[in-house]
């Protein structure tokens, strides 16, 4: 007996779920206004969205005592993050922080190490495991052209793809 199998061009057509990271200054934006519309498109499968620990413990560095809302405002970005990446955050390894060294030692934008490596650390945990794109609203040192430039002449280097940097807004 033969089994014949028809698979329809929509079936054929699936795409696979967008992989990204949201760096921590989007989950501000995110509790304000498109909360709802990320999480309908990680429901439909349309989208993963990833965490690690650098985004976590700078949500965890907003002071207990800030409230929005009457609401205790770390735990609410703590929520978000965490119905958001669910079971789906990496670890920053040694690789990691070491990937993030060459970007630093590449960087010559003249902003702060203490400042700027966070988002280095970031970028290296996305690169690492391959994410599609990196979500941030960090233009000024994340996304800036030397950061930018940064990531392309090590992430070439090290045979690294370089995730796509996109606004919330685009994400959305």
């Amino acid at each position: 007996m033969t089994f014949f199998y028809y698979f329809s061009s929509s079936e054929n057509s699936m795409k696979k779920p967008t992989r990204t990271m949201l760096d921590t200054n989007t989950y501000e934006i995110l509790y304000k206004k498109e909360f709802s519309k990320i999480l309908h498109k990680i429901e439909s499968g349309e989208l993963i969205v990833y965490g690690c620990g650098v985004i976590r413990n700078e949500l965890r560095e907003i002071p207990k005592s800030v409230t929005v809302d009457g609401k205790n405002y770390r735990g609410l970005l703590l929520s978000i993050y965490d119905q958001l990446t669910k079971d789906h955050t990496y670890p920053v390894e040694s690789l990691a922080e070491t990937l993030a060294e060459e970007y630093w030692k590449s960087y010559s934008g003249g902003v702060a190490k203490r400042k700027i490596f966070p988002d280095f650390l970031i970028v290296a945990v996305a690169t690492l495991h391959r994410l599609d794109i990196v979500v941030s609203e960090d233009d000024k040192t994340m996304k800036s052209k030397l950061a930018m430039q940064a990531y392309e002449k090590v992430n070439a280097k090290n045979c690294l793809e370089t995730p796509k940097f996109i606004s919330i807004e685009e994400l959305v």
